[in-house]
């Protein structure tokens, strides 16, 4: 495996495992409650997830079959451009100063999750985006994701690589899953 794609797969697992945590440690109850009005609950943080999955798949598979045609670039290292290694820093888990949330970004409106979907089946959503992702990263072994670009479904006009869109992808959900985990725990 490439090695900074087995760094993002190597994420993409700690991101697996921290889920599986939130999942056993979050009772019913509590699954859909929100501990501050002005915060999303633990099933809204997932299911925002889940969307913003479905918009970036696509996306990130339509990079690698343009990549495909490009070559095999073994293992060379891939350079991914500065607006992708930036935001990929930027949509991880929000740093914390005194309790304060440093960094808070306004969620467009089509990634918001709308009612109380059941846990099993946003759950079940969520296990088949951590599993569709792994699988799509290693296919992708040996592509020059950097020389493709994909545009952002989040900003418009924005674009970066197809490497820096997984780890944007990745980031995101540690983003999440952090902010999931902090409402109960």
């Amino acid at each position: 495996m490439h090695p900074q794609l087995q760094t993002i797969l190597d994420d993409l697992a700690a991101a697996r495992e921290r889920w599986q945590r939130l999942v056993r440690n979050t009772p019913d109850a509590r699954w859909h409650e929100r501990r501050d009005p002005a915060q999303w609950s633990v099933a809204e943080n997932i299911a925002h997830l889940n969307l913003s999955a479905r918009a970036m798949q696509p996306l990130l598979d339509d990079a690698a079959f343009r990549a495909k045609a490009l070559g095999s670039i073994g293992a060379a290292r891939m350079k991914p451009a500065v607006f992708g290694r930036m935001l990929a820093k930027l949509v991880g888990p929000v740093p914390r100063v005194l309790g304060f949330a440093m960094g808070k970004v306004k969620t467009a409106a089509a990634f918001v999750p709308e009612g109380a979907q059941p846990r099993l089946e946003v759950s079940a959503e969520f296990e088949r985006h951590l599993a569709a992702h792994q699988k799509a990263i290693r296919a992708a072994d040996g592509l020059p994701l950097d020389q493709v670009r994909i545009e952002s479904p989040f900003v418009k006009g924005a674009t970066y690589d197809g490497l820096s869109g997984w780890a944007i992808v990745v980031r995101h959900i540690h983003r999440h899953l952090d902010q999931a985990e902090r409402i109960w725990g």
